[in-house]
Parts: C-alpha cells; sequence; structure tokens
C-alpha cells in the first residue's frame, strides 16, 4: 500500500521530513477523512460481525473467540509485514500490507478487512516521520477502503457464488473487493498530496506508475493465496508463504538499489536519468515544463579536512533531507556522487515560477548545518536549465555548466545560457 509521508514536529530527534504548514483545505480534508474512516470502523465492528472463515484451529490460545483469535492472527502477520518497505521518491512508501487485507476480507469480512487495514499498517518510521494527525489520517483512510472493500467482496461472492465455481467465485470477489480498496486509499491518498503540494493529478500518476500497479496485482492474487492455504492447509501455512515472499523480495529490493545511492537514500545517477528521460518526453510533447537543476556543495572538502569523513557523510545526508523537504511530492531528487546533487522540478508553469522555487531552495541549503556540537555553513552552487518544447538535448552539459560558473563566481544561481 502506498502511504504519504507526513511532516513531523519538533523533537529531540532531529527528523527525517520537515514540517510544512497545513493549509485550511488540508486540514478540512484529512478531519474528513478521520471522521470517514472512525465511522466505518465502529459501523463494520457493530453491523457486520465476523465471519467463521476466520477461525482455524490452533489458535485457541490467543484468544477464547476462534473468530477474534483470527482476527488477532492476521493482524500480526500484517505488523510483521511491515518490515518490509520500498522508497517512492523519498516522499511515501510502498508498504506489504495488501494480501493480508484482502485475506482479511475474504475469510472474516468488512470488520476484519477495516481492523486488518487499520492496525497492521502501523510502522516505526512513522513514529518519526509523520505528525499524530497525518498518521490517525492514514490508518483511517484504511480502515473506510477495509470496510468498502469487505463490503464489496460479500457483494460479489454472493452474486457469483451460484454461477461459477466457488473457488473461482471467491478469487474474483477477493479481486473486486481490493480493486475497491485500492481505489479508495490511492484515490484519498492522491487527493491529500494534490492538496497539499498544489499538483495535478497526471503528475500524481507518475508516482504510482506501472511498477506500483504491476506490485498491487500480484498482492492481490498472493492476498487469496494465503486466505486459502489458510483454510485448506493450517494456520501457520500463511506464515511460511509469507517468508517465503519477503526472501524473494530482499532480493528484487537489492536489484532495486541499483538505482539508489546508498548513504542517502535519493536516486543515483541511473535512476535520475530514467526520471529525467521520461520528464524530457513529456516535456517536448507539450503536456508539462519543468526546471533542472544541477547542484555542488562550495565548502564541503574544508568539512572532510577538518572534521573527517564522518562529519562530511553527515553533511551530504543533511543535504539530502533538506533537498527532499524543500521540493514537492511529485519532484525527483538525486546524488551523483560526490558533493553533486540534481533535482527535477515538474508542473512549473512558468521560468518566473522555476526561479522563485529554485531560490527558495538554495536559500534553504545554504542555511547552517548541525553537525555535532558545531554549525556548519556550507553554502551551494545551483546551475539551471528551464525546460520546455525547445529545449537542448544536452541538458544535463548545460545545467552542470551553468553550476560551475556559479562555482566560481563564488556561489549562488546562475542559469543556463542556452535555456
Amino acid at each position: 500500500m502506498a502511504v504519504p509521508l507526513g511532516t513531523a514536529g519538533a523533537m529531540s530527534r532531529r527528523p527525517l521530513v520537515e514540517r510544512r504548514a497545513t493549509s485550511r483545505l488540508l486540514g478540512a480534508y484529512t478531519t474528513f477523512a478521520i471522521v470517514a474512516g472512525i465511522v466505518a470502523l465502529v459501523w463494520a465492528t457493530v453491523a457486520t460481525p465476523l465471519t467463521a472463515g476466520i477461525a482455524t484451529d490452533g489458535l485457541g490460545d490467543i484468544s477464547p473467540d476462534a473468530r477474534v483469535a483470527g482476527l488477532l492472527f492476521w493482524i500480526a502477520l500484517g505488523l510483521f509485514g511491515s518490515a518490509r518497505t520500498r522508497s517512492l521518491g523519498g516522499h511515501a512508501v510502498l508498504t506489504f500490507h495488501l494480501p493480508f487485507i484482502v485475506a482479511a476480507m475474504i475469510l472474516g469480512g468488512p470488520a476484519a478487512g477495516a481492523w486488518v487495514a487499520a492496525i497492521s499498517s502501523i510502522e516505526i518510521r512513522e513514529i518519526r516521520e509523520v505528525p499524530w494527525f497525518g498518521t490517525l489520517s492514514n490508518h483511517a483512510v484504511l480502515a473506510l477502503a477495509g470496510t468498502l472493500g469487505g463490503v464489496a467482496y460479500l457483494v460479489i461472492q454472493g452474486m457469483l457464488g451460484d454461477i461459477v465455481d466457488p473457488q473461482l467465485a471467491i478469487l474474483a470477489a477477493a479481486a473486486g473487493s481490493a480493486v475497491v480498496f485500492c481505489a479508495i486509499d490511492v484515490g484519498m491518498t492522491a487527493t491529500t498530496v494534490a492538496i497539499r503540494e498544489r499538483v495535478g493529478i497526471d503528475e500524481i500518476g507518475l508516482i504510482f506508475d506501472m511498477s506500483f500497479r504491476q506490485t498491487t496485482a500480484g498482492e492481490i492474487v498472493l492476498g487469496w493465496l494465503l486466505a486459502a492455504a489458510f483454510v485448506t492447509i493450517a494456520w501457520w501455512a500463511p506464515i511460511a508463504c509469507t517468508f517465503l515472499v519477503l526472501l524473494v523480495w530482499r532480493a528484487n529490493d537489492e536489484h532495486e538499489q541499483s538505482t539508489h545511492d546508498a548513504l542517502t537514500g535519493l536516486l543515483n545517477r541511473r535512476g535520475f536519468d530514467l526520471r529525467l528521460a521520461s520528464t524530457l518526453r513529456r516535456v517536448r510533447s507539450g503536456r508539462n515544463r519543468a526546471a533542472l537543476v544541477m547542484v555542488d556543495l562550495d565548502r564541503f572538502k574544508a568539512v572532510n579536512d577538518t572534521l573527517g569523513h564522518a562529519a562530511g557523510d553527515e553533511v551530504l545526508r543533511q543535504t539530502a533531507r533538506r533537498l527532499r523537504a524543500a521540493v514537492r511530492y511529485t519532484d525527483v531528487t538525486a546524488r551523483f556522487g560526490g558533493d553533486e546533487f540534481a533535482l527535477l522540478l515538474g508542473g512549473l508553469p512558468d521560468r518566473e515560477a522555476a526561479e522563485r522555487v529554485v531560490d527558495r531552495v538554495h536559500g534553504r541549503l545554504c542555511e547552517p548545518l548541525s553537525i555535532g556540537s558545531k554549525d556548519v555553513s556550507i553554502g551551494a552552487s545551483f546551475g539551471v536549465v528551464f525546460l520546455d518544447e525547445e529545449s537542448p538535448m544536452d541538458v544535463l552539459e548545460s545545467a552542470d555548466r551553468a553550476m560551475y560558473l556559479a562555482k566560481h563566481a563564488g556561489g549562488g544561481v546562475r542559469a543556463a545560457a542556452t535555456a
């Protein structure tokens, strides 16, 4: 499931994502999501008792009620899935919870879907990065989606149960309920992002890309298989399946690391080039305007020489956090190596808007950094190319030249002459 990262308030530990002002519209929408999720959870619990399918032998020690024991089992298994997360551009994570929610909806109905969705998606990450109202809103949306997905499962399964093979009816109902669940979850998440970041649906679509959709489809089928294993084999069978899937995904995640920088978590040059190529295609077709920014830290070598490489690594990590916090959900941040970074800012109406954004990011990056007990002023040089239908082919080289000109002039921001 995709969960947007919130913004953290003041705390003793430096947050990974800095707090931004909450608009009235976003506050109202968040309040609506929280109320709707709580109402749905209460309704599902009272009006749709857990169905017998979620009960199984071997879990009697958890609770005297076999159905409650089954519910707690799926919540626990979902929490185990929290160990597997994957970044979506630094501002969201793809979490491994959907199979357990789908299985709970199949076996226990709307109440099970709601409770497993709301609780099993809890992550340690939220404690560090998301304010309380963001966390509550995320889980309220999941509870609402789990409730309505469970209702959809009962309706579809009831319609098909006497028409097709029972197991085929269960699979079709599971797919239908998961579609409802994902439509509500992703739709409300995308709306939150659109309000907060003031971006359009086409830009949001770049985040929930084909890779996300393929992963979601695979997790729906896995949820059906987990439910079938729970019923036909034993309660421990889904645990074995989950452990096997996590091992396979671990190998896949290691492959994914080839597009990300290990120190900062940002995209590396290879990952950035893929996003840049996609953006250039949209720009040259007239569907978008963007800005490419090359960034080089001005006094990074002095930090390494005087404070040591550990301090230098901390400078790079804090720079990455500031870049992520200063740009929008759909913008791209990358580290090319050393103290060189890159930004790709999309959805810009004109050059003036690009200049305002770049100046703001530059100012933020030039503020002192806290390295141990010292406040260190680094500074940064920016080279900028505005991307439109007439952008040259060598945009990276143009931005790089502008950045070095800015650096030789003592820092600041310089636009490429060819832009």
